[in-house]
């Protein structure tokens, strides 16, 4: 599934829990504009997608580390395709970050669920 189908899905799970989100939420960091698509207001997580056809780095993980500090988030939820081994090492080693990976798949399937998030 692509992120962009995730986000419905999400999208149909919030609006059925009736959930105070907002989206597209842009934040300013330097130069460069960073996104979050859904910002659960009450439980302050964040939720990005990531459409792309190649694996997450290090260098993206720390970018929304960032983003997460930045918006005062408990906690950042990363939907995607796929996250290189070094990506998801970094998340073992450095577990304070708080930013849980979920695979694109996942959502469609209705494998996790809103609820596996805000719990």
């Amino acid at each position: 599934m692509r992120p962009m189908e995730a986000k419905q899905v999400l999208r149909d799970q919030f609006n059925e829990r009736k959930l105070n989100i907002s989206e597209n939420v842009r934040i300013r960091m330097g130069r460069k504009d960073y996104r979050v698509d859904f910002y659960l207001k009450d439980y302050k997580i964040g939720i990005i997608t990531l459409d792309w056809n190649r694996t997450i780095p290090v260098s993206k993980i720390l970018q929304l580390e960032r983003v997460k500090q930045a918006l005062k988030l408990k906690k950042l939820i990363l939907v995607c395709n796929s996250i290189s081994e070094n990506a998801k090492e970094f998340l073992t080693y450095r577990n304070q970050i708080n930013i849980q990976v979920v695979h694109s798949s996942e959502i469609e399937k209705l494998e996790r669920k809103i609820d596996d998030f805000v719990s």
